[in-house]
């Protein structure tokens, strides 16, 4: 009877995953993926410039003399009043345009229709399913010109949780008996003595289930990520992966035309300007394409409950495992993402014609400019010049460089002539 009663408590025991497993199948419609994401952001310097009014009463003093002796007019000279001016390094811009930080987030679903049934397996779905295990991966096609160089998941996380809490007990009865008997005449007769004591001991001790809660790996061209759920743990929801990439390297060389006025406001003359070169490495730019697309799989354990699923316990579970694998193609980069926008001055009526400029050994290199506002500035000089110039047949310098346009020299009279003239963007 002991026996017997032992058996039936080892039986009802929660400490068992599952009362039974079933013959497994694949149902790859059980579950579902997407990915989106966005660009980190990222953290802008401290502003490095200080008006007059950040000074001390002192400095402010001696700076309105400077002013009032460089600005004599009441207009200019309260206008001056605002100016910023620099109290450290000049502010850069970066000259890195491959590199890319970006935040994905893959977002696990599973199949909640519990009203209908596969239409092979017949899988029965009930609120006690979860998704048990996940691999995900994502690759970048070989044909594109990105790799990664990067991310957050450099640790294996684990989780931990607790099973049950488990006695044991011992206990141990000792019994003694001894004799003693009168060896000496005419004394005859023994005597015993019995004794009986008891050793118990008990020991507490905690189950507990350690787990994969996410794991990665990377290489150029995919990343991989695994979890393992456990009891009561659906991996439905999602995972956010921080990644850094970089696109195939080509050297540019941007141009920038400063001081195009002066301290008054006025253009500055050709002789007086001068052109200042500037090395960026851009994504290389042969046969761009307008969308850089990635490849998404997941494949999945679905842990289908047939009987048990009215109870929160999973012990009295019998269960059927699903296999399944779904794959996706998603947008990754748009053209106008990874893109620069440099600026030219030329024409786009008859083909594209840039301005440009004889580089030091003599083979000539567009004015690429690194935003709207510079080539807008500089077109804005040219059309001035070109409008006051008398002499049509001037050559156009900026310092002592001589600008082309049409494979020539640009003279005052083409800048003034062509009315197609205008800001275009480079890369077009």
């Amino acid at each position: 009877m002991v026996l017997f009663a032992g058996i039936i408590l080892t039986s009802c025991t929660s400490l068992k995953r599952y009362k039974s497993i079933e013959s497994t199948g694949k149902d790859s419609t059980l579950a579902n993926i997407n990915l989106f994401g966005f660009r980190l952001s990222q953290a802008k310097p401290e502003k490095q410039k200080k008006s007059l009014w950040d000074l001390s009463a002192d400095a402010q003093s001696q700076f309105l003399r400077i002013l009032n002796s460089r600005y004599p007019g009441n207009e200019m000279f309260f206008n001056s009043l605002n100016y910023e001016f620099r109290s450290g390094q000049d502010e850069t811009m970066s000259d890195d345009y491959v590199s890319r930080d970006l935040r994905l987030i893959f977002s696990v679903s599973k199949k909640r229709d519990y009203s209908k049934t596969s239409c092979f397996y017949r899988t029965r779905l009930s609120p006690a399913d979860r998704i048990e295990y996940l691999k995900i991966s994502l690759t970048i096609p070989e044909r594109t010109n990105l790799q990664f160089t990067g991310w957050n998941m450099y640790t294996t996380e684990y989780g931990s949780i607790d099973i049950a809490d488990v006695s044991f007990s011992r206990s141990l009865d000792l019994g003694t008996s001894t004799s003693l008997n009168a060896g000496k005449e005419p004394l005859k007769g023994t005597s015993s003595v019995e004794g009986k004591s008891s050793i118990s001991r008990k020991e507490d001790q905690a189950v507990k289930y350690r787990y994969l809660k996410l794991n990665g790996s990377i290489s150029k061209k995919k990343i991989e990520m695994e979890e393992e759920g456990t009891r009561e743990i659906d991996l439905t929801g999602n995972i956010i992966a921080d990644v850094s990439l970089e696109f195939k390297k080509f050297p540019e060389l941007l141009t920038g035309i400063p001081w195009l006025k002066d301290s008054t406001g006025k253009y500055n003359e050709p002789e007086r300007l001068k052109i200042q070169y500037t090395d960026v490495v851009v994504p290389y730019m042969i046969n761009p394409l307008d969308t850089i697309k990635v490849i998404v799989k997941m494949d999945f354990i679905y842990r289908n409950v047939g009987r048990g699923r009215k109870t929160f316990q999973e012990w009295d579970d019998r269960v059927r495992y699903y296999s399944g694998s779904v794959e996706k193609e998603f947008p990754l980069f748009t053209r106008r993402d990874y893109v620069p926008d440099f600026f030219c001055i030329g024409s786009d009526s008859t083909g594209k014609e840039l301005v440009k400029v004889k580089s030091v050994d003599g083979r000539p290199v567009a004015l690429k400019f690194r935003t709207y506002g510079e080539a807008s500035a500089f077109f804005e000089w040219l059309k001035q010049y070109a409008g006051k110039e008398e002499n049509p047949g001037k050559v156009i310098k900026i310092g002592k460089d001589i600008l082309l346009f049409r494979g020539e020299d640009l003279t005052v009279g083409k800048a003034r002539g062509d009315p197609y003239l205008k800001v275009l963007l480079y890369y077009q």
